[in-house]
């Protein structure tokens, strides 16, 4: 088929490393991949890495509106390896209009091999690369399921040691998959009242140690939209940890998150503002090299 936005321009600092969840694979987002990719292209994305959740393989991680559609595991799996297959397709077909990068979300459980499981779906479908993200602490999703978090925070002791935990737990997942992407550094975030609840000194202590092994790993941060989606004023992460990682030398990309059409691209403009107002002056990006992803850093 003709891709209709053959021929587009773009600028060249419009790139998003974390996105394109779609319906097809994803039972909480609203759009399929190829809507995504065609808002990719109408938002004037230059390269949109497509990072779809990895499937999880123990049942009861299931989520309740997954159970009301009738899957279980083994349709998360389908569903991930058509995903893959799907990617691949699309990657070519659009390849007039933006370039695609073949990603997924890695995720934090099963708590004792998740390694494993996740390295085995880089290597099984041919992932160009890895957005590592912690969305479970203490074995409890903080960020979805109703009840969820309030079970973390109890094992935990308190919502202050349940971050600090988290952060814990991002070194760790950092250190077992090297992803090239740190997703969303400060997800607990959105569970605190204000900044000064969310940045404690325990909790930068605890994050201090996070970045020292994002920084030897040499991983990118994702600054990303879903932040401002949810009325905090600016993305992931917080301005604190932003000034931190620059003044560590540490590489900051784009992410929109999205999980329909109108979140593609959306907010990317003020988070571009957002780090040039705390004095980071380049982004990086990930683009197609002769042996795998090339990284290239691009001036705001």
């Amino acid at each position: 088929m003709t891709n209709p936005h053959a021929g587009s321009t773009h600028p060249h600092w419009k790139v998003s490393l974390h996105g394109g969840h779609s319906s097809g694979y994803c039972d909480h987002a609203t759009s399929t991949l190829a809507e995504m990719l065609d808002a990719a292209c109408d938002a004037g994305m230059r390269v949109y890495g497509v990072t779809e959740h990895a499937p999880r393989v123990e049942p009861e991680r299931l989520y309740e509106e997954e159970l009301a559609l009738g899957w279980d595991i083994e349709t998360l799996e389908r569903l991930f390896a058509e995903y893959a297959a799907e990617l691949d397709r699309l990657k070519l077909e659009y390849a007039g209009c933006l370039t695609v990068l073949k990603g997924f979300e890695a995720e934090v459980v099963p708590e004792g091999n998740y390694a494993d499981v996740m390295l085995g779906f880089r290597e099984k479908y041919s992932f160009d690369y890895i957005v590592g993200s912690v969305h479970y602490v203490a074995g409890h999703i903080i960020d979805y399921l109703p009840g969820s978090y309030e079970k973390a925070v109890a094992i935990c002791g308190s919502p202050e040691a349940l971050a600090v935990r988290y952060f814990q737990d991002v070194a760790r997942m950092v250190t077992t998959l090297h992803p090239e992407v740190v997703g969303h550094l400060d997800l607990y975030r959105r569970r605190f009242a204000s900044d000064e609840a969310a940045s404690t000194p325990p909790i930068r202590r605890a994050a201090m140690e996070a970045l020292e092994v994002i920084r030897e790993n040499q991983s990118i941060i994702d600054v990303n939209t879903a932040g401002l989606r949810l009325g905090f004023g600016y993305p992931y992460p917080a301005p604190w940890l932003v000034t931190a990682a620059r003044e560590m030398g540490i590489a900051f990309c784009f992410g929109d998150d999205s999980h329909n059409t109108g979140q593609v691209g959306a907010g990317i403009n003020d988070a571009r503002e957002y780090l040039m107002s705390l004095g980071v002056t380049h982004i990086e990006a990930l683009e197609p090299g002769t042996a795998g992803l090339n990284r290239k850093t691009i001036a705001l």
